[in-house]
């Protein structure tokens, strides 16, 4: 194996981890630097951000624990059903498959536990939200955002009008230490108002702000925290 070769399959396996926001700061750039020239990557990156969106939202809703828990290998029998669903397909499906796996399970394991080992409780009281000015920095583009700061992260509940509709934009939260934290990703939907709840890794008192970035690579609204 080449060692460009070698560096594409590492990349591609790094997706998952990528769009959970479970990379450091320099596996990140590593990651948005190949996905630049990389169109198949791109590819299954597009795959993967509907269910890491779709975790962000499980992971954000409030939960009380009951009495049983799930059994503690129930998180390598979903990953060990998906890798066997996928042997026989050829090389670039199955790494395509790896990362898809990593984000599927981690939903599928919440998904799980919330209905057999937790219930929503209904009469907690509302999140504490935190509005914050958004900048739009593209004509017909209006955003307001409120955050939520959680134990394992800030979240931020973004609603707008005028991102180009289908258009795949990437947000991240910015930490005091200049670092990028991603928060996932939505598509646009132009004039229609869209409501998003996006989540990181980084507490809200390590976080200095945040920035919506479009398919280009060019920020198009961003967020400074007071």
């Amino acid at each position: 194996m080449t060692d460009h070769a070698a560096q594409d399959r590492e990349l591609r396996e790094m997706l998952g981890a990528y769009v959970l926001g479970h990379l450091s700061a320099d596996e990140s750039a590593r990651v948005e630097a190949h996905l630049a020239g990389c169109a198949e990557c791109t590819a299954d990156l597009e795959e993967l951000l509907p269910a890491a969106d779709a975790l962000s939202l499980l992971r954000g809703a409030p939960l009380r624990v009951a009495a049983e828990e799930p059994p503690p290998e129930l998180g390598e029998r979903i990953v060990g059903a998906v890798s066997s669903a996928h042997r026989v397909e050829d090389r670039r499906r199955w790494l395509r498959s790896a990362s898809i796996a990593a984000v599927g399970a981690a939903a599928a394991a919440v998904v799980i536990v919330a209905g057999v080992a937790m219930t929503r409780e209904d009469s907690q009281p509302a999140v504490p939200l935190e509005a914050v000015a958004v900048q739009e920095d593209v004509p017909g583009l209006a955003a307001t955002a409120d955050l939520v700061a959680h134990t394992w992260g800030v979240e931020v509940k973004l609603t707008a009008v005028g991102f180009d509709r289908g258009s795949r934009y990437r947000v991240a939260v910015i930490g005091l230490d200049g670092r990028r934290y991603s928060a996932g990703g939505f598509v646009g939907t132009g004039e229609r108002e869209m409501l998003c709840n996006l989540n990181s890794s980084v507490l809200r008192d390590r976080a200095r702000g945040f920035e919506v970035t479009d398919p280009n690579g060019r920020v198009v609204a961003e967020s400074t925290f007071s």
